[in-house]
């Protein structure tokens, strides 16, 4: 961990403009052959029926009609979702819920998989053995990885709730499967919050600790890098940050918070459950918000974070490197609201060209129904 966090810091002190300037000596997470594959999204794509957000553009809007016989109906989008494809081009994708489900199919399109759904997906959560105080009351994937022993590592929000009371105690986990993601451990904390959980909360839809994040692999810095909201005293709202973990595994009792410089505070005690102090990241404190999505994007050959402001707008940004990211630009498309982004490509939702897709939870009314939405993103 001394070791990331040395090169974070140096990072951070380069005095050059601006990090889309950057010239960093970093060996990029995957294979950047295809980077200049031609956008193949569609046979007919016309560039002025795109909106133009300097160096990408955004289609209009699709909204899926979902069955009323699926689990959470209206509720759809959630959360992370995650996305994977097997060597038989079969695509595996964990839909995130107070439980997560576990669906496998040909394609990675949420709108040609969502209305297949059905409550017997359920692969871990607060309905299969959940732990009192931790997640009780929800467990849903942001992050399913497989690792080199060829288990599976599911990295996960957790909720611990209260009776009668809409209100949520937050932090974030990891469990492990030996089946490919059929059955799965009882999951462990790796990242809380600075205090614990009390004894009443203050109010309905309080919220707690921290979570609401994503959690990939970054290669170029051979670490775990999760990216989630948390309640930062400067200034004093809950914004992305990340912590690290340089285990292969992602283990609790690894996990350092970002302090601003490098990974130096703690994820999360194992003998106290608490962690250290939330810390901002440097041009992403544009926007408070939470729930980011993140991919390496071959094209670009950058990052690509996609998460939503608390104003309900949903916000991109884009790092060489997955530490130092760009000031976000704001997607004002005339929405009434979206929320709960997640970017995902013909090859999942860990890496994607020139072309990806946008999903999003759009107009969410007071009773939290909301509808599955989508829109090409096109990178130049």
């Amino acid at each position: 961990m001394k070791k990331l966090a040395t090169y974070a810091a140096g990072l951070l002190l380069m005095s050059i403009p601006s990090a889309c300037d950057r010239e960093l000596d970093l060996a990029h997470a995957y294979d950047n052959s295809s980077s200049s594959k031609p956008y193949e999204f569609d046979e007919e794509f016309d560039f002025d029926d795109y909106t133009d957000f300097g160096s990408f553009v955004v289609g209009d809007r699709v909204i899926c009609q979902q069955n009323p016989d699926i689990p959470r109906y209206m509720l759809w989008l959630d959360g992370k979702i995650s996305v994977s494809k097997d060597d038989s081009g079969r695509f595996t994708t964990y839909w995130s819920a107070d439980n997560s489900l576990r669906q496998t199919s040909s394609s990675p399109w949420l709108e040609e998989n969502v209305n297949a759904l059905t409550a017997d997906m359920q692969v871990f959560g607060k309905d299969l053995d959940p732990v009192e105080g931790f997640y009780d009351g929800g467990a849903w994937f942001i992050g399913v990885h497989k690792l080199a022993d060829g288990r599976l590592a599911g990295f996960f929000h957790a909720e611990s709730h209260w009776p009668g009371i809409s209100a949520a105690y937050k932090s974030i986990g990891v469990t492990y499967s030996e089946d490919n993601g059929l059955t799965w451990e009882k999951g462990r904390r790796i990242l809380s919050g600075t205090d614990p959980k009390p004894e009443n909360p203050a109010g309905q839809g309080e919220s707690y600790g921290l979570g609401d994040g994503c959690v990939v692999w970054n290669e170029g810095l051979k670490a775990w890098i999760c990216y989630y909201s948390g309640y930062c005293n400067d200034p004093g709202n809950f914004m992305i940050t990340m912590a690290c973990s340089e285990d292969p595994a992602g283990e609790a009792g690894t996990w350092k918070k970002w302090d601003g410089q490098g990974f130096s505070a703690e994820g999360c005690n194992q003998q106290t459950q608490l962690g250290g102090e939330n810390t901002k990241i440097a041009n992403l404190d544009a926007y408070a918000g939470g729930n980011p999505s993140v991919m390496w994007n071959h094209y670009l050959n950058k990052w690509v974070m996609v998460f939503h402001s608390w104003g309900r707008f949903i916000c991109l940004s884009t790092s060489p490197d997955g530490i130092a990211w760009e000031t976000p630009t704001l997607l004002d498309l005339g929405d009434d609201s979206a929320m709960y982004p997640n970017l995902i490509s013909e090859e999942g939702d860990l890496t994607g060209g020139q072309a990806v897709r946008l999903y999003y939870a759009a107009d969410m009314n007071e009773l939290g129904q909301r509808s599955l939405a989508w829109r090409k993103v096109v990178f130049y």
